[in-house]
């Protein structure tokens, strides 16, 4: 089987159901939700699986992968609530609570997805651990009775464990939901404000229009629900939950406003590939005033107190979901490339802390290579920072008398810690874009050990970490990085309109492509002299 990111297992891990036969719990869901949870997705697969609107959804193929990969058919869950914690940590905090509909036996379980520790016991509490050849970050199996467990990172099991029920929002607003529904979703706004409020501050490409609604969105909105029903009515219902009445008012303005932009703006550039001047091409012009007039009533939310609440019912509609598709897709995308942007700097910052604590231990930073007695290349930068991001146990794996590519050690190639993945570029397995800009001036060298005091033309001046392009990615323990080319010093940087730059101080700033060589040749040198306002 393939390696499983974290969300694929919290689908597919029905894995566990019997340990080992114990008493049913009386706990119910909302009572297993940490304070610091984020946002809880609930499912209920098989009430959605026995539903005639899934007649022709792939059942029988789910239901047979499941029971060959994993000996479990994932269309007998009754239920499973998908549980985020806080989002700020270094390691994810996540765990799902998963109600079988029938006993299971582990017995029957596929071994290959257990690591060979078998069952562990640390002072009573009892887990299973799945390999890391197959899931990735590393998670446990916990059994609460013989059709109920717990998956997710140890920590976060643990805090679900210790949870009540009356410990944060998102929890009160699951012990309060009495109504039936095939999928459920509760997004606490208040607990990730100042996150998507940096993001946005950082400079979203959005029009201002679109920015300063969505702002205000931010700042009056607490929770967001999304309650989906597939049975013999489909309903699709948005609830927004804001601080006050007034607040609710200043929401439904601000999202009224945006969408009508984004209509205006979307209709308006596909109005102008399409000519008017034929009957046909007026038709379609008709057509999209008409379905965008439409899609934004659909939109528009019925005010109760602080509340808003946006429904649609018969929400399979092609022509309302393609259009509502269009209208919302850029939004998608720009939030989607600014949580990645946000990932990948979150990812640099650490790796310029882990260089100044080199820095700091050992006199000097690390040569962009090792090298041999003849000073040949041997072995990255990247991995001598390994003890300084919590990565001693992979440095000591390493043969560092040989080359990154002796038997031994390109066999590690494939353990590259995630501080060195970027969220959004596909590289080749175990490659990286994260790199040391190298020439005859800059901060680090290919041979020279060099030193921050080294540094005489500011290190808030000095670009000391790149991320290149995908195609420019490297493997992270080979000693290849950024070679930069005076003539062109921007070539194989910016894979958009902006890119992240770390400087010699550690902070981590968003420089426009449209940056002047001149300044970007200033920028990468340590002690050129020159005078240079970052842009």
């Amino acid at each position: 089987m393939p390696k499983l990111s974290i969300v694929a297992a919290m689908l597919l891990f029905v894995l566990s159901a019997s340990v080992r036969g114990q008493e049913a719990n009386s706990k119910q869901p909302f009572q297993y939700l940490p304070e610091e949870t984020v946002a809880v997705v609930s499912l209920w697969p098989e009430q959605l699986a026995a539903s005639p609107r899934m007649r022709l959804a792939p059942l029988e193929v789910l239901s047979a992968s499941g029971i060959e990969n994993f000996g479990v058919d994932p269309l007998k869950l009754k239920r499973v609530d998908i549980v985020l914690g806080d989002i700020m940590q270094p390691t994810p905090r996540v765990g799902a609570l998963v109600h079988a509909s029938e006993p299971i036996d582990v017995k029957n379980l596929n071994p290959e997805i257990f690591d060979e520790n078998g069952l562990t016991n640390e002072d009573g509490f009892e887990y299973m651990t799945l390999s890391r050849d197959l899931f990735s970050p590393e998670l446990i199996i916990h059994q609460l009775d013989s059709q109920t467990a717990i998956v997710g990172s140890k920590d976060f099991v643990l805090a679900m464990l210790r949870a009540s029920d009356d410990q944060g929002d998102v929890a009160a607003v699951m012990a309060s939901v009495k109504s039936q529904q095939d999928a459920l979703a509760i997004v606490s706004i208040r607990a990730v404000r100042p996150m998507l409020l940096q993001v946005l501050a950082q400079g979203i490409p959005l029009p201002a229009e679109i920015l300063g609604n969505i702002n205000t969105i931010v700042e009056r909105t607490e929770l967001l629900a999304l309650r989906v029903l597939v049975g013999n009515e489909e309903k699709l219902q948005l609830v927004i939950s804001t601080q006050d009445e007034d607040s609710a008012t200043e929401v439904d303005e601000s999202l009224q406003r945006s969408l009508q932009f984004a209509e205006n703006q979307i209709i308006g550039q596909m109005k102008q590939e399409i000519p008017v001047e034929t009957a046909t091409g007026a038709a379609m012009h008709a057509y999209f005033d008409r379905v965008g007039g439409q899609v934004l009533a659909l939109l528009k939310p019925k005010q109760t107190g602080n509340r808003l609440v946006i429904e649609f019912d018969d929400f399979q509609n092609t022509a309302i979901i393609g259009t509502l598709t269009g209208l919302l897709l850029p939004a998608v995308q720009s939030a989607r490339g600014a949580a990645q942007r946000m990932q990948s700097s979150n990812n640099l910052k650490q790796l310029a802390l882990a260089l100044h604590n080199f820095e700091s231990a050992y006199r000097s930073l690390p040569a962009t290579a090792g090298l041999d007695d003849q000073g040949e290349p041997m072995i990255s930068w990247r991995v001598a920072i390994l003890p300084f991001i919590e990565e001693g146990a992979l440095y000591q794996k390493f043969n560092l008398d040989e080359p990154w590519d002796s038997e031994h050690n390109l066999a590690l190639l494939e353990e590259m810690p995630e501080v060195f993945k970027h969220p959004g570029r596909a590289t080749p397995p175990g490659h990286t874009v994260y790199q040391a800009p190298v020439g005859e001036e800059t901060l680090l060298r290919l041979k020279e050990p060099s030193r921050f005091a080294d540094i005489t033309d500011g290190t808030s001046n000095t670009i000391m970490l790149v991320e290149t392009t995908a195609e420019r990615a490297v493997p992270w323990t080979a000693p290849q990085d950024y070679e930069v080319d005076v003539d062109d010093p921007a070539a194989g940087l910016f894979d958009g309109e902006a890119g992240n730059f770390v400087f010699g101080d550690g902070s981590v700033r968003s420089i426009a492509r449209s940056i002047e060589a001149q300044i970007l040749n200033a920028l990468f040198t340590r002690a050129g002299g020159e005078v240079v306002d970052v842009p």
